[in-house]
């Protein structure tokens, strides 16, 4: 179960050297035309997709498979995107830019595992489960089309290679971070290790952001010990981690949103909270883990994300 910590803290330091965050790497795409976080983003799935259905095929764990609730797919995206553009950060974002010392996204952060945690078992878990009943019988893209998954894992290994290829014709030097190119690589090698490592605990999945924050909560509250689990652990390791790595480049320091920008804050946590429960998880549920190894769910709710996060980019556009 500790290896949750270990690979938890790994990936909040590369999240925190790569500065692997949806909604800057989205409002490139939306404002600057630039596919920097886009390339970082196909790189892990690729390689984490390649990883799982080697994994599976080897019979070292299952592939996932879950009935779409399509109406809550669709509006729980929109509600994230909005969510965590008004938030100014996701899920995975709200971990590690705490462990930077934002204090901004540590209030996002409550907010988004407190609301969380009210779906699973709060007030808002009959509103939540209304909408999530009659999914439609749409589990994952390859066994809806009837073909073998390598199809799917080759077409996203040419789109991927492109991007790479468009990439690294670009003039974009980091002297702090690593580039897209290896942070996208190390996430998609790390997530092959969460797969499998997390599978060995009997938990049949890889990274998770979304129920482990809640999972966190309900720990603290009952001190049950089934919520203290390989995802509770690991987002706990994303703070670790992220404090740790930014310790060691001279990058923590506190920093304390304006007065107005609160509540603001506070509302796009719950927002996201209650996209996710709806999407059934944030982005790196679904577009960092659920496109590799292609449900429906996970790609439809990425595009509603994406469409989100641009609305509210729009309404909310600074210089």
């Amino acid at each position: 179960m500790y290896s949750g910590l270990i690979i938890g803290m790994l990936f909040g330091i590369l999240l925190q050297r790569g500065q692997f965050c949806f909604v800057s790497g989205f409002r490139q795409i939306h404002q600057q035309k630039s596919y920097a976080f886009l390339t970082a983003l196909f790189l892990a799935v690729s390689i984490q997709s390649v990883g799982l259905f080697t994994l599976a095929q080897l019979d070292m764990m299952t592939i996932p498979s879950s009935p779409l609730p399509l109406l809550a797919t669709l509006i729980g995206g929109l509600l994230f995107g909005f969510g965590m553009v008004l938030s100014n950060c996701c899920g995975s974002g709200a971990w590690f830019r705490s462990g930077e010392g934002a204090l901004g996204s540590f209030i996002a952060l409550v907010a988004f595992a407190l609301t969380m945690a009210a779906t699973q078992t709060g007030a808002l878990k009959n509103w939540v489960n209304a909408l999530l009943a009659d999914p439609i019988e749409m589990d994952n893209i390859h066994n809806s089309l009837e073909i073998s998954p390598w199809i799917l894992v080759a077409l996203l290994l040419v789109i991927t290679i492109a991007l790479v290829r468009h990439q690294t014709k670009q003039s974009e030097p980091t002297h702090t971070h690593f580039g897209p190119i290896l942070t996208g690589s190390l996430i998609g090698l790390l997530a092959i290790a969460a797969w499998y490592f997390s599978a060995q605990t009997g938990r049949n999945y890889g990274f998770g952001i979304a129920v482990p924050s809640a999972n966190v909560v309900q720990y603290l509250v009952t001190g049950q010990q089934r919520y203290l689990n390989w995802g509770s652990l690991f987002v706990i390791g994303i703070l670790l981690g992220s404090w740790l790595s930014a310790k060691l480049k001279g990058e923590l320091n506190l920093r304390v949103p304006e007065p107005q920008d609160f509540l603001r804050r506070i509302a796009g946590g719950v927002i996201m909270g209650l996209g996710a429960a709806l999407a059934g998880g944030c982005t790196v549920t679904n577009s960092l883990v659920a496109t590799a190894y292609f449900s429906w769910q996970g790609w439809i709710a990425t595009i509603m994300i994406f469409f989100g996060s641009w609305i509210a980019t729009l309404l909310f556009k600074r210089s």
